[in-house]
């Protein structure tokens, strides 16, 4: 009885395959980095001596302040009344939600005041002011 033995094949190495991956993986890199770099407004934080970072961040909002009392909701412009209804509807959705206020060292302190009342409104009242270590 004759037995088959298989022919000597050279092993292929197939780049298509490895090819799709790679870009794949660059292309969720490049998205994954655009929401992290798109959270945030480049601000002139002021400093403070004794500024840390909250150990359990938990659910959290960013809003930001320019220095000519421009708010942004995350990225987002928003004026005072759409944020008021904004944190309203994310206070109902996430009852342990904070809110991060990044406001520029230049801002004029009603704008603070006024995302103040609005976060009060809403029935937040874990309020964290951001600011660069000295």
């Amino acid at each position: 009885m004759a037995m088959w033995t298989p022919e000597e094949v050279d092993p292929e190495f197939e780049l298509t395959p490895m090819i799709d991956v790679v870009f794949l993986l660059i292309a969720f890199f490049m998205t994954l980095i655009s929401f992290i770099s798109a959270e945030l407004v480049e601000l002139e934080l002021p400093e403070a001596a004794e500024a840390s970072i909250p150990e359990e961040p938990g659910e959290r909002q960013y809003i930001s302040i320019d220095r000519e009392g421009q708010l942004y909701f995350g990225a987002s412009s928003i004026t005072e009344d759409a944020l008021t209804a904004q944190l309203v509807a994310l206070k109902a959705e996430l009852p342990r939600l904070k809110v991060f206020l990044r406001a520029d060292s230049n801002t004029a302190h009603r704008h603070v005041n006024s995302v103040m009342k609005a976060t009060a409104k809403a029935g937040i009242f874990d309020l964290i002011f951001a600011s660069a270590k000295d």
